[in-house]
């Protein structure tokens, strides 16, 4: 029988709460951030090496590799950006190979790998070996097109044909993330990719804002607007502005980490400052999208006068290594320097969007499935939560729960076993009966004193899940 999490990403699988709430777990940031190095004042990445335009981050299986294709840009006013990669061992020591592919002020001995930029995927089923690798591909030298790109390797890119949706209107959209969709049964949909257009707000601040829309296809090159655009639209909920986002499978769900801007009124720039941190939305089909406790952030700024205290840009893949969710992101500082366009007084000696300021790369990490949890509504009142009915081909022969902030007679987790209607438990599956599970872990086995899981027979069965003092579930997980 097939091993089934159940992460607990929205509130579907729960039929009835007392004095429990769904929360959003902030991720931890690493204590070597940033991770990626700035090269020096004279390198071609001197102010800026993060996951902007260029964003992508994977963890690769065959080669047991990180690998990374970063935004990098110099310190000159000019605004000369291109693609960098960078390869590391554990995803927080980054190398950067001296590949003699690009020519930056007279010199190749640097890490370019392509002068526009673009998302990433790493392709197993592509027949070709030279197309293993797929970028949609913006900017230079074909800066008035979008276009597929191809690479063997990740380093040496080809470049194909255009790119271009009839919603696009011939223009240059960000493209936000790319992605294969291996957990999508319809191969027409199985590649997917999100961009962003510019449509009127409704909150002060610019008139108009960024607006994230979905496409899908049987390949990069063959992608259809979805027929209910947009997917995650500023007008909707609080933020003023979302830039960028992810878009990643997750144990048959969708989780999508997204931008949440907004405006400082500090008399900086037209509107104020502008400042972000990371906000969660999830979805079922990973086209309708809904907002996680958007109050509650997934990655915080820091703190004043910090590296990254200012706006942050999350990359566009999760990475999982470990039973660690590995979430890289851009940051910037609290300096202002004429972000977004609309933004810059009309007595600035800025002209246009300048973004002229150290950009850098961090890591935060989550344990797998942790990216919310059912808790207790104060994390010390005892409280309650019964889910929906699982079906015998659900639940499996074995389960077990991911736990954390246990602590013995202090802070655990009780089960009773219910029938599908009723509140009493199955003989033997009380609370009473059940061994509570009191720490930390990922797959903490559910256990009675005289009964087993596989014992239930074939009827559908619920959970009363008993909450005391701090304890956080994150997901079930039942299997064979």
């Amino acid at each position: 029988m097939t091993k089934r999490r159940v992460p607990f990403l929205d509130l579907q699988d729960v039929q009835s709460r007392h004095n429990v709430v769904h929360a959003v777990c902030e991720a931890e940031k690493h204590p070597n951030n940033p991770v990626l190095p700035l090269g020096d004042h004279h390198e071609w990445d001197s102010l800026q090496a993060c996951p902007w335009g260029s964003r992508t981050i994977l963890f690769d299986e065959q080669e047991r590799l990180f690998k990374c294709w970063y935004l990098g840009s110099d310190v000159s006013v000019e605004r000369w950006w291109a693609t960098g990669y960078a390869v590391s061992e554990d995803g927080i020591h980054w190398e950067k190979p001296r590949l003699g592919l690009h020519e930056y002020r007279g010199s190749s001995d640097n890490n370019i790998c392509l002068r526009g930029w673009g998302p990433v995927v790493k392709d197993l089923e592509e027949d070709d070996p030279a197309r293993r690798y797929k970028m949609i591909v913006k900017g230079p030298p074909r800066n008035q097109e979008i276009r597929a790109g191809y690479s063997a390797d990740g380093i040496h890119w080809i470049e194909g044909a255009r790119i271009d949706l009839p919603e696009w209107k011939g223009g240059t959209p960000d493209i936000v993330a790319l992605i294969k969709d291996d957990q999508e049964p319809d191969l027409n949909r199985r590649f997917k990719a999100i961009w962003q257009e510019l449509l009127p707000g409704n909150k002060p601040g610019p008139e108009l804002v960024r607006v994230k829309h979905l496409a899908v296809g049987p390949a990069m090159e063959h992608l259809t607007a979805s027929a209910d655009n947009p997917v995650l639209h500023p007008n909707d909920g609080r933020e003023h502005e979302i830039h960028f986002l992810m878009l990643a499978p997750h144990a048959g769900q969708y989780v999508m980490p997204y931008e949440y801007g907004w405006y400082v009124p500090n008399g900086t720039g037209r509107f104020g400052l502008y400042c972000a941190d990371i906000r969660l939305a999830v979805s079922r089909d990973g086209e309708h999208f809904s907002r996680v406790q958007p109050h509650q952030p997934l990655i915080r700024r820091g703190p004043r006068g910090d590296w990254d205290a200012g706006s942050l840009v999350i990359s566009e893949k999760l990475v999982q290594h470990n039973d660690r969710l590995y979430l890289y992101y851009c940051g910037n500082d609290e300096t202002w320097t004429s972000w977004p366009g609309s933004n810059i007084p009309d007595d600035s000696h800025w002209q246009s969007v300048g973004a002229v300021r150290v950009s850098q790369m961090g890591l935060a990490t989550l344990g797998v499935d942790r990216f919310t949890c059912l808790e207790s509504v104060d994390r010390e009142t005892p409280g309650y939560a019964v889910t929906r009915p699982f079906s015998a081909d659900e639940r499996g022969d074995r389960l077990s729960l991911n736990v954390s902030a246990g602590q013995p007679l202090r802070s655990w987790v009780e089960l009773d076993v219910l029938p599908a209607e009723g509140d009493e438990p199955l003989a033997g599956f009380s609370r009473d009966e059940f061994r509570p599970v009191c720490r930390d872990g990922l797959r903490e086995p559910a256990n009675w004193r005289e009964r087993r899981w596989d014992e239930l027979g074939t009827e559908a069965v619920r959970l009363r899940i008993h909450f005391c003092g701090a304890v956080r579930l994150h997901a079930l997980n039942f299997g064979g």
